[in-house]
């Protein structure tokens, strides 16, 4: 079979990019949309692998792997070595799963217009159904996500926190209804009483806008330099906006996000 190089690229940024997408979505990343093209297209040029001529298990596991590391940098770029190694690990995962789909669909179905090489498939197929492919497999990982992961409870922990170099520790409820995050970066957003932290005017902050029962309004919040919930750190952007007369039993509302 021919190989073409544009079709070649074509059919792994594609790939790359639903991987990245199912990535992104099970971390809770939000990444940009620029980040996940440009990782899936770099990710592509790892594809000119199949001119290679190499049989070798240590080889491929080579490539894959730096091909891997690649992706995870450019796409969800580097906020400490343990959000890193998370979010690498999510990638490598989700590409084993992908490929594992792809040569299962060829050795069932062997279609005469496909090859795979080094691990590295190719389609002379219409490209969208090469989309919609990549479309259902994104959509089964995504349904399994939420039929088997860990549902957290609502428990209230030790929270602290660091704002304009200035240390605050209070109890936190994590709330499973609790879904607030920043309108422009799409970072959770911890709620704190006014008698924790009081949000100077002079201090830049983000308005974010929420609804209740009762009705919407918006909260002023800002971001937070670190984080920790129950001895732990988090590795992601958060951002602490104040309300007054939460519950006498906690001093804090927690999105569950940020733990997941």
């Amino acid at each position: 079979m021919t190989v073409y190089v544009d079709v070649l690229l074509f059919i792994n940024t594609v790939f790359n990019y639903a991987v990245l997408m199912t990535a992104d979505a099970l971390l809770k990343r939000r990444c940009r949309l620029w980040r996940l093209i440009t990782g899936a297209f770099i990710g592509a040029l790892f594809s000119l692998s199949i001119f290679l001529n190499f049989d070798s298990f240590w080889f491929l596991l080579l490539i894959r792997s730096v091909s891997s590391c690649v992706l995870t940098a450019v796409t969800f770029g580097y906020h400490g070595k343990g959000a890193y190694l998370r979010a690498l690990l999510m990638t490598f995962c989700v590409s084993m799963v992908y490929c594992g789909a792809v040569i299962l669909f060829y050795q069932i179905f062997k279609p005469p217009r496909m090859l795979i090489v080094n691990d590295v498939p190719y389609f002379q197929v219409n490209p969208l159904v090469l989309v919609l492919l990549s479309a259902v497999i994104y959509l089964i990982l995504l349904l399994c996500n939420k039929l088997f992961r860990e549902r957290i409870k609502s428990t209230v922990v030790p929270l602290s926190f660091k704002v304009n170099g200035r240390d605050y520790f209070c109890i936190g409820k994590i709330d499973t209804g609790c879904n607030l995050i920043e309108p422009f970066s799409k970072a959770p957003v911890i709620i704190v009483d006014s008698t924790v932290m009081t949000l100077s005017e002079e201090l830049p902050a983000r308005i974010v806008p929420y609804s209740t029962v009762g009705g919407s309004s918006y909260l002023r919040a800002v971001k937070a330099a670190c984080v920790t919930i129950d001895k732990e750190s988090v590795d992601q952007q958060v951002y602490i906006a104040c309300i007054s007369e939460l519950n006498h039993n906690f001093h804090a509302i927690i999105n569950s996000d940020i733990i997941r």
